[in-house]
């Protein structure tokens, strides 16, 4: 796929595609039509209704504005903040996979704010041309997600830094999620895939450069695209993601088990949300170790080409809705997550946030993303990335975790990866194929001793198959009771408030415990 490239101003190098509209297929093939079946029909399904974006756009023939007279947008309000929008083709084709009517995750939303891309960068939004001590604009009220459906440079590493700096400011304090698209080939310039708190996102098919962040920028070397959707171009898949994110944000406000929880929608739990439910696909990989005695370790926490792969707006929801569940301090001794879900934890530094689960049957597709903001101080324009690594432990006899890196996981995972750690991405991920029954302990480990930030927020997603119920007194997990389910309560025998082998819940492991347990004898397998 060819690009055009549109200079204008000094924001050079600036790039648009004109392309038909939404192709019919794409909401079957990001899962929105397994939600609304799911849900029971459209009617049960979030809209983004009430959710403010904002569509920032390169201008074509001097536009930057949807054609506003379309049935795709009736019934929508939408305020300019760069001057008269005009229309262009390219932001209609944008904004009806973002939020039209008819083509879009996000039907329902209404309030829609306008800018040109030049005048976002420089006094419109971010202020690029203002004093450190000028941070960006406080967005429009309740606006929640930017999407940019444009690239560009300012000509040097060191100017596009401060810009994505800013927005990176813009997004941590305003709580923004910024969807962005690559390049459609070649080499992404700098702005804006290079953000660490935004949503780079690229092709399906990937059509679309596929670079790491360039030597020059702030931590080089970092992984991108993070999610691709279906597109003609790039700018038309950027928008199916900001559908998507909006779906989710409607749905973080109005799910009876959500709409009490302000982690809920924040930003990096969306971005946690979307990444981990996204699907892999067939040659999907993170490139592990596949033998010897670093096997399943990367340091490349996603796909070369398709980062987390193909956002899938079910998985995602059922993720989400499943509920925020806490991490623990230390490793729990008794499972504390299902099968899905997320938390959005602080974590000190020198620390770690465990969560514990249980496979009973085999696991054929297991994903567990965590994802942080950088921080950035403006005023010194220094960027504080912060640091974590992601990694899977087994529960061994004595409640011991057990590495599962190299001959030691042969037994227990088929393919995949159980340690993520790199040292650039603000994003780590494991995902695992074949994971046999048993106990596992997550932990999302903080490595930076950053002093200025004594805490870290770092928002954790995951999915795996449903789950049957554990047999009573199956304390291996290995789906069966025997005897090393009754060596185990044995050695526990006595006070054990809160420990798997209280079967009764009494706080004592005693006779009761061990007649639970000798009743479910042979039970599963």
């Amino acid at each position: 796929m060819h690009h055009a490239h549109r200079a204008f101003g000094v924001l050079a190098g600036l790039a648009i595609v004109a392309a038909p509209a939404v192709a019919g297929g794409t909401l079957t093939l990001i899962g929105y039509i397994d939600l609304v079946d799911r849900l029971g029909g459209p009617e049960n399904v979030p809209t983004g209704a009430d959710v403010v974006v904002g569509q920032v756009e390169a201008p074509s023939g001097g536009a930057y504005g949807p054609n506003q007279g379309s049935d795709e947008f009736t019934g929508k309000t939408f305020t300019a903040h760069s001057g008269a929008p005009g229309s262009s083709g390219h932001a209609t084709t944008v904004a009806t996979a973002m939020y039209g009517n008819n083509n879009s995750a996000a039907p329902g939303v209404s309030d829609i704010h306008l800018w040109e891309a030049s005048n976002w960068v420089f006094g419109g939004f971010l202020n690029y041309s203002s004093p450190l001590t000028v941070g960006p604009d406080a967005p429009p009220p309740g606006l929640r997600i930017f999407n940019n459906s444009w690239v560009g440079s300012l000509g040097s590493n060191a100017n596009d830094n401060i810009v994505l700096r800013r927005a990176d400011v813009a997004a941590a304090s305003s709580d923004l999620l910024m969807i962005v698209g690559v390049n459609n080939s070649g080499t992404s310039p700098a702005l804006l895939f290079a953000q660490y708190n935004g949503i780079a996102v690229g092709r399906d098919n990937g059509a679309h450069a596929s670079n790491d962040t360039p030597g020059g920028l702030d931590g080089p070397g970092r992984m991108k695209p993070e999610l691709v959707a279906p597109g003609s171009a790039t700018s038309f898949s950027t928008p199916v993601v900001s559908a998507c994110a909006a779906l989710l944000i409607d749905t973080a406000r109005t799910d009876p088990g959500l709409a009490r929880n302000p982690f809920a929608e924040r930003s990096e739990t969306i971005k946690a949300v979307l990444m981990a439910g996204a699907e892999h696909r067939a040659g999907w990989t993170n490139n592990p170790q596949t033998s010897g005695p670093q096997r399943g370790v990367t340091a490349r926490p996603l796909d070369n080409v398709y980062g987390a792969d193909l956002v899938n707006i079910d998985r995602s929801h059922l993720i989400l809705t499943a509920g925020e569940q806490d991490a623990s301090s230390t490793p729990p001794p008794a499972p504390t997550i299902a099968e899905r879900g997320w938390d959005y934890a602080s974590v000190a530094i020198g620390a770690s946030a465990y969560y514990r689960f249980r496979i009973v049957e085999p696991a054929d597709d297991v994903s567990i993303l965590a994802t942080w903001h950088r921080n950035v101080r403006l005023s010194s324009n220094q960027s504080v990335p912060g640091n974590f690594d992601l990694t899977l432990w087994r529960v061994g006899p004595g409640e011991v975790l057990e590495s599962l890196v190299g001959d030691a996981g042969l037994d227990d995972f088929g393919g995949g990866n159980v340690v993520s750690q790199s040292a650039l991405d603000n994003v780590e991920h494991l995902h695992l194929t074949d994971l046999m029954p048993g106990d596992y302990v997550i932990e999302v480990d903080r490595l930076d001793a950053t002093g200025i930030y004594p805490q870290w927020d770092v928002a954790v997603a995951w999915i795996m198959p449903d789950q049957p119920d554990a047999v009573p007194g199956d304390l291996d997990g290995d789906g069966t009771v025997g005897p090393a389910d009754l060596a185990q309560l044995l050695g526990a025998w006595g006070a054990c408030d809160g420990c798997p082998e209280d079967l009764d819940g009494d706080g004592t492991v005693g006779p009761a415990d061990l007649a639970i347990l000798l009743g479910h004898w042979g039970a599963g397998g």
